[in-house]
Formats: structure tokens, sequence, C-alpha cells
């Protein structure tokens, strides 16, 4: 990871309130509670506030927390196949918007970034981190470019995007467009995490991968695929009884996407948006599609349901959901299950599969 020492104490921050389902206490506080509260200052996502592009694209000092999150299901020139997951989070300790003349070092935000490759039987990770005002990391709207050291996904004048990512052992660059136009979840891009109150503000684009590179272990792949990227914010998110949340994007064979999720609690709560070919995006309430867990896998952190069943009636979907063969954890203080899947069933496709408060 090449990261300084002084960084750790910002990869616990972050990572308490970015993964708050797998802990419950520290520091003689809730890390929900962490989450479920906007503190003072701090403004709250709401279906009023709407999307408004491309100047969300970038950051959010107002708000406590975001992220841009991208996962790409590649496939290299001799077979092979890969998955790539690449995300920058912000967190902010006091709300924005700052001085452009303050010190940076006082500037109170913290960056933290994962980024990992899989493949079957293998799954590789990285972190980097930063302290806010530093030019360490960052984000701009226009061009769109999000940084972290030598770590970068940028716009080109060519539409297309570029991702650089370097590892200890393994790196990639991957060439990417926007397939459709922009997916606005929930309401006019609110999405709400319970039936009371709490949510984010939640966009996505479906990609292409036209070309690139993966290096793992010295070789050289020639990859292309299909990918997702998710852009979030808010100020709170989990409720004091919810624990965890199941995610997955599947990308099926007539060209439509699918984005469902499950955030675990005293009652569980569900959401989902089917995107068209065509790119219109229809919002899906838990009365109008089913998931479940079907089978579980014992991991080297105890066991994770990898085998889901996900049912839309109306769309004619009745599909199986199964992580590639693979242990998927990505380390850390608080550590959650990232990695790609299979599709089978009424349709073929892939995806990926985000887990967060399983393994104790």
């Amino acid at each position: 990871m090449n990261k300084p020492c002084c960084w750790i104490l910002a990869d616990l921050v972050l990572a308490i309130l970015i993964l708050a389902g797998c802990a419950k206490d520290i520091g003689g506080g809730s890390t929900v509670d962490a989450l479920r509260d906007a503190p003072a200052g701090f403004m709250q996502a709401a279906p009023r506030t709407g999307v408004h592009l491309p100047r969300d694209l970038g950051p959010h000092p107002q708000y406590r927390l975001e992220w841009w999150y991208l996962t790409a299901n590649l496939r290299s020139t001799d077979g092979r196949e890969f998955g790539v997951q690449w995300t920058l989070f912000r967190n902010g300790l006091r709300p924005g918007p700052y001085d452009e003349q303050e010190p940076g070092w006082r500037r109170n935000e913290l960056w933290l970034a994962h980024a990992a490759l899989s493949s079957p039987e293998d799954h590789r990770f990285a972190s980097r981190s930063a302290r806010g005002g530093s030019g360490q990391a960052g984000v701009t709207a226009q061009p769109f470019t999000a940084w972290i050291d030598h770590w970068q996904l940028e716009s080109l004048a060519t539409e297309t995007w570029r991702l650089a990512v370097d590892g200890d052992d393994f790196a990639y660059r991957l060439q990417i467009q926007p397939e459709l136009p922009v997916v606005l979840h929930g309401e006019r891009g609110f999405s709400a995490k319970s039936t009371g109150s709490g949510g984010s503000m939640y966009f996505s684009y479906p990609l292409v991968v036209s070309g690139g590179a993966i290096e793992i272990d010295g070789q050289r792949f020639d990859v292309s695929g299909q990918g997702w990227f998710d852009r979030e914010w808010s100020s709170q998110y989990l409720q004091p009884d919810q624990e965890g949340w199941d995610w997955m994007i599947l990308h099926l064979d007539d060209g439509r996407h699918l984005m469902a999720f499950r955030v675990r609690g005293s009652k569980d709560f569900y959401a989902a948006t089917l995107v068209a070919a065509d790119g219109r995006a229809q919002a899906l309430g838990p009365d109008e599609f089913s998931l479940q867990p079907r089978e579980f896998r014992h991991s080297r952190y105890g066991a994770v349901p990898v085998v889901w069943q996900l049912l839309v009636p109306s769309a004619e979907l009745a599909l199986e959901v199964r992580s590639r063969d693979g242990d998927y954890w990505n380390p850390g203080v608080l550590r959650y299950w990232e990695g790609p899947v299979s599709v089978r069933g009424s349709h073929i496709g892939q995806g990926y599969l985000e887990m967060t408060g399983y393994g104790g």
C-alpha cells in the first residue's frame, strides 16, 4: 500500500463511517449513530435536493459522506475473466464550504480510496488515504477528474474516461465510455435506505470498457468488458437497528441492467432500479421484486451469502446470481465483501456483489 503510518487513523475514521454495519461501539459511541444523525451544520439528502449535472460529479463539502465508485467485469483476449473495483470516499469532519485560503492541513475532510482486482480464486486489494486541502486527493466536476496520489479516474476530450491504478502486485489502465444516459435512483435521485428517514442522493452510469490492460505478477492482459459507475452522497445513512447491506449490479444479455439492494435490520429494506436497453430507468419498490439469499459460502471470516434469487415478475426476470469462485473480502478495520458474480435463469449475464456487516 505504501501508506504513511499517520494515515492509519484516517482509514479507521473513514472505515467506521462508511462500513458501519460491522461494528457497534468504538470509543464509547455507536458507529451506526454516526451515520444516522447529520451533525450540526451538515445538509441532508432529500427528494427535493435533485441531481444537477455535471456539477454533482464534483464534491459536496456541505455533506458528510460521499463516494465515487466503479466496478467492471472484464475478459482478456485469451478468454480470462477479471473483475475491477475502484472507489474514492470523502468524509467531512466539519461542514464546508472551506476557505481556500485556510492552510491545507486544517481542512477538516478525509479521503480514502480502495482498489481491487479479482479473478477466479484470486482477489487483490490496495488502499490509499489523504487529508483534504493538501492537493493529495480531490475531485473536479468539469472536466471530471477524481484522484488520490497517482490513482486517477478522469474524463478525456473524446468523452472517454480513463482509470489508472497501481497496486503493489497489480495495476490497470482502462478506457471507459458511459453507455447510456444518467440513471437516477429512487425518487428523482433520492435513494431511501429505510421506511422512516435516511437516505442518499444516488445516480449511476452504465459503462462500456472499450479497451485497456491489466498487469498482475508481471503479466499483461489486454481486456474489454462492461461496468457501472455510482455517485452517492449523504450526511446520515443507517438507522440504529440496521447492521449492513447487500448490493448488486447486474448486466443482462438483452442489454438491460438491474441494480438492487437490501439493508438488513429489524425489518429489512429493499429497493431496486431496472434500466432498459435504451436507458429508461424504472424504480422498483419492495412489492415489485424479491431478493433472497439461497446458498452460503464458508469464507475466512465466516459464512456469507453467495447465491441469490432475484425475481422481477413484471419484467419476466427470474435470476440466479452466483458469486464467482473465490474469497472476495476487502480487508481493513471493517472488512467487506466485493466481487464479481454470474447470472443465469431467465437471462444470463454478469455483475458485481457488495456485502457489509458479515464476518464478525
